[in-house]
């Protein structure tokens, strides 16, 4: 077994990869107190995060060298440091190249005591590079770690014919939305063997429920022909958010991963999460209501424009363009 391998893994088996995910939707971020019985400056998991995030990524993010590792293949999936590599191989590349990450599907509302029901659908295109981790943005970087950036836009489209919808009625209250377009950046950094690092979130806000105890974390399912991450999403706090619940799968198949001459390979990505529709003011729900909302999507990440789907090209792509390099 390589010294390495030994040297890093004996150190601390609480693996990172359970510790969070990129492009993980309607994630939950903390933001300042709205509600009428919180204490001025005191803050809240109630509002989702998308719309508190900057629109756009920092000029810096152009000038930090893309990188580019030396590991690409031949994983030892039960070894935290292959792991580390493998899963950045999964959800980015490790070519130093942009990465493309869509998503469409349904988003569905579930009254209380009455079936559940599809009202709007929505398509999402990310696009994702890589960078060695600078100090600047991730503390304490090591030689392993490494920070993910992205550019996102989320268009709401009819369920039907999933095209564009500026206006729809929502049959849970009866009245007319505006479903808006959400435009977002993200900037996680990951190092070996500890928290992500989010701007302005307590790490432990990604702690993963397996991973509470400090042990190693069953975070990939090995099915033979292919490996798939599962990731929870930023909802493990106690608080009004809850019942809130989020998880994203990243499947690829298992000899393009542990394929050392293959830096980019594309993932099939799914996305669920149920959370309160009144986390979403423009749904037009008051707090406090019962009703939840069900999303999920599906989608591809790929180092090919040409390999998005026709339909995340359409609403997305050909209307956005300036948001992509």
């Amino acid at each position: 077994m390589n010294t390495l391998h030994k040297d890093r893994t004996s150190t601390k088996r609480r693996d990172f990869l359970t510790n969070g995910g990129l492009g993980l939707g309607s994630l939950l971020l903390a933001t300042k107190a709205n509600a009428a019985n919180d204490k001025p400056g005191t803050t809240t998991q109630q509002t989702a995060s998308e719309h508190a995030r900057a629109e756009s990524l920092p000029p810096e993010s152009a000038k930090l060298p893309r990188w580019k590792p030396t590991r690409t293949g031949n994983f030892d999936l039960s070894m935290p440091l292959d792991n580390h590599y493998a899963f950045a191989k999964v959800q980015a590349n490790l070519a130093g190249a942009n990465t493309w990450l869509s998503e469409f599907g349904w988003i569905l509302i579930a009254p209380p005591n009455k079936p559940a029901y599809p009202f709007l659908g929505r398509v999402q295109l990310g696009q994702i590079f890589v960078t060695a981790a600078d100090p600047a943005w991730a503390p304490e970087a090591g030689e392993h770690d490494y920070t993910m950036w992205a550019t996102f836009t989320t268009v709401h489209v009819d369920p039907r014919s999933f095209q564009p919808v500026s206006k729809i009625l929502n049959p849970y209250t009866g009245a007319m939305i505006e479903p808006p377009i959400i435009k977002y950046a993200d900037r996680l950094s990951y190092r070996l063997g500890k928290s992500i690092v989010v701007p302005g979130v307590d790490p432990k806000f990604y702690t993963q429920p397996w991973d509470r105890d400090g042990g190693f974390s069953p975070h990939h399912i090995d099915a033979g022909q292919t490996v798939t991450y599962t990731v929870l999403g930023s909802s493990q706090l106690e608080g009004p958010q809850q019942p809130r619940c989020d998880i994203g799968f990243w499947t690829v198949a298992k000899s393009e991963l542990m394929n050392p001459a293959l830096r980019s390979i594309d993932t099939h990505r799914s996305y669920s999460v149920t959370q309160k529709v009144s986390e979403y003011p423009w749904y037009g729900v008051p707090k406090g209501d019962a009703a939840q909302l069900l999303v999920h999507t599906t989608g591809l990440k790929t180092g090919s424009l040409a390999r998005l789907p026709s339909l995340v090209r359409r609403a997305v792509l050909d209307r956005f363009r300036g948001r992509y390099a």
